[in-house]
């Protein structure tokens, strides 16, 4: 059985995260998939953005949600990272979708605050359903008020459960309750009793976020279904250091 590669906010380990460098490179490097973060602006529009408030990635103050995507969209979220970056913006949830289409699935998480969830659910799934992207995009938060509105805003979303608490018996009955498709524990959480418990239920298992090569054959080994890293080049380590674990990837998302 195949496993996805997962490309971490694109490329985060050598691009500055969730920019359009980060996610060309994550697709030059033969991801399946590419996780992105988006949240809820001012004006009911997503913006791709991890961090609920300004300031770390962009130069700007404030929460997300207090800001429209235009002015959110104007800010500079590369020169951060490196002055090779610089003028790399943060992207709308629409540029993500349209510069993906037909090249690589997405998993998009929720990041936007308790308040936000039922129309953050509303505005993502109208989005992914007028690109036809539903079917081949999974959603996935750690909150599971998050995703309750992401399965009443649509009976067939692909839902993801993040967990990493070691309380799995949770984590199996939240995500029957959700009508999930896979769980995404933290890496360290990850064997193949866990792995074959979710298998059990239905679910598969994507591992975040994981950085070492070794930890990666350790968890395609014990069936993991996906592997979540900052640095996609070293699932080609892994391929040659073990070529039957790799080149297995369940293919390019057609969305």
């Amino acid at each position: 059985m195949g496993w996805l590669k997962i490309g971490h906010r694109g490329a985060a380990g050598t691009r500055p995260e969730l920019t359009i460098p980060s996610f060309e490179r994550a697709i030059e490097l033969g991801v399946d998939m590419i996780e992105i973060d988006v949240q809820l602006t001012s004006d009911g529009g997503l913006v791709v953005l991890h961090d609920r408030e300004l300031g770390r990635t962009v130069r700007a103050a404030g929460s997300v949600r207090e800001h429209s995507l235009a002015e959110l969209c104007g800010l500079d979220a590369g020169a951060w990272f490196g002055p090779d970056y610089e003028g790399a913006r943060v992207p709308s949830l629409q540029e993500v979708l349209d510069l993906t289409r037909g090249r690589v699935e997405l998993n998009v998480e929720i990041k936007s605050p308790a308040p936000d969830w039922e129309r953050t659910a509303e505005v993502l799934v109208r989005l992914l359903e007028r690109a036809g992207r539903l079917p081949a995009t999974t959603i996935s938060s750690f909150q599971v008020g998050a995703l309750r509105a992401v399965r009443e805003a649509s009976p067939s979303a692909r839902i993801g459960l993040l967990w990493q608490d070691a309380d799995l018996e949770t984590a199996w009955s939240e995500a029957a309750a959700l009508g999930a498709r896979s769980v995404h524990p933290i890496w360290a959480l990850v064997d193949a009793p866990v792995v074959s418990a979710a298998h059990a239920r239905g679910l598969d298992v994507i591992a975040w976020t994981v950085n070492s090569p070794e930890v990666m054959a350790r968890l395609v080994a014990c069936g993991a279904d996906g592997v979540i890293s900052d640095y996609p080049e070293r699932f080609g380590e892994l391929a040659r250091a073990a070529p039957g674990l790799v080149g297995k990837g369940k293919g390019k998302g057609s969305g």
